[in-house]
């Protein structure tokens, strides 16, 4: 008779992680390892327009309310450990954190970029894991498809609160009400 083997812990899962090369991250999601290279050009176009419109005309300008950051490493206190390609708290929350690395503090917005490695683990445990561990804010971005879907936790359970596309723009989309987001300038034709 065999025997199924031992699973490792998330503990051992971020000692391997701490050892991959420069060109890789990964992430511990409910006991399970995901490793992953450099996003692709269409990837970080989308994340460096989100970002820049954030702090530029939204709330994380110097001194706003927000602070925003990218790919930056998340710990939970599950010891599960995540680096959404934009991560948001509010000013107050991170306050006195900015040399933890990784960071414990629970987001209050994340933003995944949706490519083809990452998809099915971004729409799966990542946005699981989310949800579990109470981040109010989710938005999904699409580059291929050109499409933003934003998400409000609700209970347990994410609520879609729209979808857009292409080049339109949205205003008070919350958890940002005072932004104004214009899409055209996320994609690479």
């Amino acid at each position: 008779m065999s025997s199924a083997p031992k699973l490792k812990s998330n503990a051992e899962l971020l000692r391997e992680i701490a050892s991959l090369p420069d060109d890789q991250t990964g992430e511990v999601i409910d006991g399970a390892m995901y490793v992953m290279g450099r996003p692709n050009p269409k990837h970080q176009a989308a994340e460096g327009e989100v970002f820049s419109q954030l702090k530029k005309g939204g709330p994380g300008g110097r001194g706003g309310p927000w602070i925003f950051l990218p790919e930056v490493s998340i710990r939970f206190a599950t010891d599960e450990e995540v680096v959404p390609d934009l991560a948001g708290w509010r000013r107050e929350r991170l306050a006195g954190k900015f040399d933890d690395n990784p960071i414990r503090v629970r987001p209050d917005w994340v933003c995944e970029i949706l490519s083809d490695s990452t998809r099915v683990k971004d729409l799966g445990p990542k946005r699981k894991l989310y949800a579990k561990q109470g981040v109010p804010y989710l938005w999904l971005i699409d580059p291929n498809a050109k499409v933003l879907e934003a998400f409000q936790l609700v209970g347990s359970a994410w609520q879609l609160q729209g979808t857009w596309s292409n080049d339109d723009v949205i205003k008070g989309l919350d958890p940002f009400p005072e932004l104004t987001v214009q899409l055209a300038e996320w994609w690479l034709s």
